[in-house]
């Protein structure tokens, strides 16, 4: 149950904390005081949409927490635990916080988790039922939803296997259509597919090959310049010049000389050594260099033959990618997606098979699903009418119609609509073209109470289900909400004093107008207080004895039905 709501700087709210009590809650108050800021600020708690322009004029921040005891609900004490969040005596605190920068910060124990981990927490907690529920019972697209929600596990898991079916075959469908373009447009795609791999194919290109190209072509454009340099390096190592001996023959004659004196110290032996080996070093270069000389022998059409290489290849790039490599790549891509065009028409004979394999499986699914519906729309409707009785309809019929669908959807083949019969003798007709304003507030009310124990929340809250109700209607459904609050807390926005007055704590929402400033305040009310605000709530804007008598037997009559009930 919702122990206490704090909210600060929400709209006309600057700070405002509300301490609710067990059982049936009222909140009234005049047009505008800002009892829908309370029930945006408890829905924003909950995971509602956060709209900056909630948050009160001329502050930065906002936030709303809501303080709920879980400590009879297992399901939220389990969810709790697989987030690891300590929940001490059963008391949980949710927070929501908002600024104009646009940061919305979810908080469970002040520890900060998703907005859908939130949801998911707060679906267990407290289910609000407002003005857009209405509407949707009027509409009758919506009613495979109450049905559904009405069903329970058994029809939430055959949707999901239907929901995953659907899928596989739209994925299938998806192949097909690729696979089953005009045939033009693949003529024309296998034409562009073919030349573009034929050209890369003919190309025998090989990774690393332009970088050892350039190389190669920078030698052949350099080759006198190389021939010079080492034919001048061989005559100086090697050969000689006629003019200077070799560096060999240099060295040769240096180690001749330090052997003749060797024996005489042995640093001159030392350096005999060392000279001998220069010599047989600069030796091994002059092969070397010999070898290299050998190997000039440049040919001019080699050059053309790597410019053309080279050539060819930047073409290529230019065209399939910024290197070999990704050329290549594109090349084999090309040849996978030709063979695939070629492979087209086994593909589609394979396709077609698996999806109408597919579609017997999603319609089996379908039908599965429809029996089970069935099955739950013959008892929600026996379940509505019940509740109706309780609240001054016993002579309605209602009936939950599930009709098939041409074609399966993610959420299967069946059309629901509820249909009604107000009056005996009157034919059934859908809900949402007959039905009045009081008699939706009714059937939206049956469904609430037939949800409480399927949906396993601690806490409701009804704003304004009383429209469209008024006299003895209004007295039935504040009733059915006590009836409720036994085994559930219930907040009730109410504007209907014969409501009110059953309530076990009874809030008074007020707008106060300061002087620069105005606030809503939010305040319970004793006995006297209560008194008060029914006979204005009777007798509208003028209090007068007779209303204030009324208000009080109205009270006190609450009090003798309450305990009826």
């Amino acid at each position: 149950m919702l122990l206490e709501l704090t909210i600060k700087n929400i709209a006309l709210i600057e700070s405002l904390r509300v301490e609710f009590a067990q059982g049936f809650n009222v909140l009234t108050g005049e047009t505008g005081a800002g009892k829908s800021i309370v029930v945006d600020s408890i829905n924003l708690a909950l995971g509602g949409r956060a709209d900056r322009d909630l948050i009160r004029t001329g502050a930065e921040k906002a936030s709303v927490q809501a303080l709920f005891d879980i400590s009879n609900n297992p399901r939220a004490l389990d969810f709790a635990k697989e987030l690891d969040i300590d929940v001490e005596d059963g008391i949980i605190a949710i927070r929501r916080e908002l600024s104009r920068e646009g940061r919305n910060i979810c908080r469970v124990q002040d520890v900060v988790v998703p907005l859908a981990t939130l949801k998911r927490l707060t679906t267990q907690l407290m289910d609000v039922h407002g003005q857009h529920e209405h509407q949707a019972l009027m509409n009758p697209a919506r009613h495979l939803g109450f049905l559904d929600a009405y069903a329970g596990e058994p029809v939430t898991a055959a949707r999901d296997e239907v929901a995953a079916l659907h899928a596989a075959r739209g994925k299938i469908a998806s192949q097909l259509k690729c696979l089953m373009n005009d045939v033009s447009e693949k003529e024309r795609l296998f034409d562009m597919l073919s030349f573009q791999a034929q050209e890369i194919a003919a190309a025998k290109l090989k990774s690393g090959e332009e970088e050892k190209l350039k190389k190669k072509l920078s030698v052949l454009e350099n080759s006198e310049k190389i021939r010079q340099g080492v034919e001048a390096a061989y005559t100086l190592v090697y050969q000689g010049d006629g003019r200077a001996p070799s560096a060999q023959e240099g060295l040769l004659r240096s180690a001749e000389a330090m052997d003749r004196i060797a024996s005489l110290d042995e640093r001159y032996n030392a350096l005999a050594g060392r000279l001998r080996e220069l010599y047989y070093g600069a030796q091994d270069v002059g092969y070397e260099l010999q070898a290299l000389m050998d190997d000039l022998d440049f040919e001019p059409q080699l050059l053309d033959k790597i410019a053309g290489r080279l050539d060819l290849i930047g073409r290529l790039e230019r065209k399939y990618g910024a290197t070999v490599e990704e050329v290549i790549a594109f090349g084999a891509e090309a040849e996978a997606r030709l063979n695939e065009l070629k492979r087209g028409d086994e593909s589609i004979t394979a396709l077609k098979k698996q999806y109408k394999e597919a579609d017997a499986k999603l319609r089996e699914a379908c039908g599965t699903l429809t029996g089970l519906r069935k099955a739950a729309a013959g008892k929600l409707a026996g379940a509505i009418c019940e509740q109706l009785k309780d609240l001054g309809m016993g002579k309605t019929r209602f009936e939950v119609r599930v009709e098939p669908e041409p074609k399966p959807t993610a959420t299967g083949m069946d059309k629901t609509e509820f249909m009604i019969s107000p009056n005996p003798g009157e034919p059934m007709k859908p809900l949402a073209s007959i039905a009045s304003g009081g008699e939706i507030s009714r059937v939206m009310l049956a469904l609430k109470a037939i949800s409480v124990d399927s949906e396993g929340v601690d806490a409701m809250v009804f704003d304004e289900i009383d429209t469209g109700v008024s006299g003895r209607m209004a007295q039935v459904v504040g009733e059915k909400m006590c009836l409720i609050a036994r085994n559930r807390q219930v907040l009730s926005i109410t504007h209907l004093p014969q409501i009110a007055a059953l309530g076990d704590a009874h809030f008074l929402v007020e707008k106060i107008a300061g002087e620069s400033r105005t606030d809503t305040h939010v305040r319970l009310l004793d006995d006297d207080g209560r008194a008060h605000e029914l006979a204005r709530l009777v007798g509208g804007a003028s209090e007068t004895e007779s209303s204030l008598t009324h208000a009080r037997n109205m009270l006190r009559e609450a009090e003798e039905r309450k305990a009826e009930l």
